[in-house]
Order: C-alpha cells, then structure tokens, then sequence
C-alpha cells in the first residue's frame, strides 16, 4: 500500500450548485413555517388591529379579556364571599360593565371589565340562610354564580366566563 496524499480543490460545480439549491430550500421553509407561526400571535379580531393602528393603543384580543375579567372576578368573589356582606345586597345586584361604581367596588377600576362585557351574580337553588342559623350551626351557606356574558352575544372574539363560589365564607367547607 502506498501512502497516498488526497488533495483537496474545494468543491466541483455540481457540488456548488446542490449546496445552494439545499440553503435555499431551508430557508424557505423556515420562512414558510414562521409565517404560519406568527399567525397564532397577530390578535384575533380585526377592530382590535384597526384600533391598534389608527390609536396607537394595546391590543385587545380574548386571552387579554379573559385575563382582565378573572382577576376583576377573583376581587369579587373575595369581596363578596365575606360575611359582612348582606345576603339580599347581592340577591338584588343588576348586571352591570362597572362593578366598581354600581356595585360599589374600590378594589376594582373602572377599566377591569372589558367594554364588550357585562358582569352578573344570580344565587343557585342552594340558598343561604340566615346569619343567625349559620352561627348556630344550623345553617347552610349559599352557592352563588358569577358570570360575564358578552354584549354583542357570542362570538370566536368573545365568550363566556362563569364562576361558581360559596359565601359566607366562614361557612362554607372544601
């Protein structure tokens, strides 16, 4: 065996060419997956892209609706599930987009529900008793719904939020 010294030229045109065609076949594909992609963050509603374009303002999509009214409901419930708040004060609560002024709510602004939506509380068949009867061990606590229901009925942009609490919570056992 002889020890042969390969040299080595570079490569051959035909080489070249396929190399080429191969970078330029991945990089199309890496455009056309990351288009397809960045479809899923663009919001989901085109007024909240015209509202984004002609006022400059954040986005407004259902991810960002559903985040605002789960914390403006988690303030409720926590406000409202306390024993110092009277049963019949609840039982005659309207549905309302401004819980903080018509529900009078300082924990929540005036911005936590978004526009489209309406925020409601309706008792279930499973009623409260009486603060006296709940002290004696007597009583049951209640079980309450919260809801938000869009305005304009449901849509892909705008769906319904329900949660169901116990109040006094005092009372009421996991």
């Amino acid at each position: 065996m002889k020890n042969k010294q390969l040299q080595n030229y570079g490569m051959t045109l035909p080489e070249l060419i396929l190399a080429i065609l191969m970078l330029a076949a991945f990089t199309g594909i890496t455009v056309m997956v990351t288009a397809y992609i960045s479809r899923f963050f663009q919001p989901l509603n085109e007024e909240a892209k015209e509202e984004y374009i002609s006022n400059n303002k954040e986005l407004k999509d259902k991810l960002n609706d559903n985040l605002k009214l789960n914390k403006a409901m988690d303030s409720i419930i926590e406000i409202f599930s306390e024993p110092g708040i009277d049963k019949s004060f609840i039982s005659n609560l309207k549905c309302t987009s401004l819980p903080s002024l018509e529900w009078n709510i300082p924990s929540i602004d005036t911005e936590a529900i978004p526009k489209s939506y309406k925020i409601c509380i309706k008792p279930t068949s499973l009623t409260e008793s009486n603060y006296s009867e709940l002290a004696n061990a007597k009583g049951k606590p209640g079980i309450y719904i919260l809801y938000a229901k869009p305005d304009n009925g449901v849509s892909v942009n705008a769906t319904p939020l329900r949660r169901i609490f116990c109040r006094p919570k005092p009372f009421c056992k996991l």
